[in-house]
């Protein structure tokens, strides 16, 4: 039998997959994408007897494989914590999901493996803006380790934003299978080359974001749109839990241009009532996500108007 993992291309989704793979070693082809890449399971419909592993991707999102893959006879076990949907299907398929906002797959998969790995699980909930969640798992670490391992969280969930793997600095694919060389985060962080690559242009990126744009501010939340450059497009994740840990009080949505005609936007509910993204993208096509934190792939600038209106009514109730 063959294996294949299958995993989102940031933070979350890589470190879900390495400690898995800790506790569970086995040779496996790997699958990921771009973070947006949520229909990632289209590639895996031509598989055939073989057992799937998947990472911090929505079963919703696809829908349109699952049925196909476990019609091929294939073994799918999934860890995920966005709203899964239909969930009850057949012998073949397990899924370990909590859609709480407050959770992420690397604390779904801690749980699964007894916390054996924990200070990989704090890089990772640090790296799905999960601060709280992140020191709640501390086993006495001081400032400085847990500092590491934020920043560890941080510089990968950064290399997930893209439109395309173009945009991204690494492949998360390489990233992934240069981190799963290292046991210990703190070795990872010290040695790894990739690791340092990333850091360096995450650092350069940031500096590019002085001249965005505010295009609708009050005391419920805020709009702002990052300049059109291909930092921009790869910090805006950062960016955006940056503004919700500065303003926790507040929602974002920080937009960035696909071309000319199209935004991409990241939703971020306030830290201190964290419901509603979600229930905002859905309410366009390309629209999708978590309670907490939730996107739209595209767009289209007529829509921005009564994109506002719909964020100002969701976030005033």
């Amino acid at each position: 039998m063959k294996y294949y993992d299958f995993f989102n291309g940031d933070a979350d989704g890589i470190i879900s997959l390495h400690q898995y793979r800790l506790q569970f070693p086995q040779k496996s082809e790997v699958f990921t994408g771009v973070k947006r890449d949520v229909k990632l399971m289209r590639r895996a419909v031509e598989i055939k007897n073989s057992t799937l592993s998947v990472f911090d991707i929505s079963l919703l999102s696809n829908k349109d494989y699952i049925n196909e893959i476990l019609n091929n006879n294939n073994i799918v076990r999934w860890f995920d914590h966005h709203e899964p949907g239909d969930t009850e299907l057949g012998d073949n398929f397990s899924i370990k999901v909590d859609a709480d906002p407050n959770c992420c797959t690397n604390i779904l998969v801690d749980k699964y493996i007894d916390g054996l790995h924990r200070p990989w699980t704090i890089c990772g909930a640090y790296g799905d803006n999960l601060h709280e969640q992140a020191e709640k798992l501390n086993p006495n670490f001081n400032k400085t380790i847990m500092s590491e391992l934020k920043e560890i969280g941080e510089t990968l969930n950064y290399n997930g934003y893209g439109n395309e793997l173009s945009d991204l600095t690494i492949d998360p694919k390489e990233v992934y299978l240069d981190l799963h060389q290292y046991v210990s985060p703190f070795q990872y962080r010290k040695k790894s080359e990739i690791y340092n690559k990333i850091y360096t242009q995450m650092i350069s990126d940031k500096t590019e974001l002085s001249s965005s744009e505010i295009l609708h501010d009050t005391n419920i939340g805020k709009v702002i749109l990052l300049p059109d450059t291909k930092a921009s497009i790869r910090y805006s994740g950062i960016y955006s839990n940056q503004q919700t840990t500065d303003n926790p009080n507040k929602a974002f949505a920080i937009l960035t241009l696909i071309d000319e005609e199209i935004y991409r936007v990241s939703i971020r509910s306030p830290k201190t009532n964290p419901y509603g993204a979600s229930k905002l993208a859905l309410q366009f096509p390309t629209g999708g996500g978590r309670e907490k934190a939730a996107g739209i792939n595209e767009l289209p600038k007529s829509e921005l108007n009564n994109f506002i209106e719909k964020f100002e009514e969701i976030y005033r109730t």
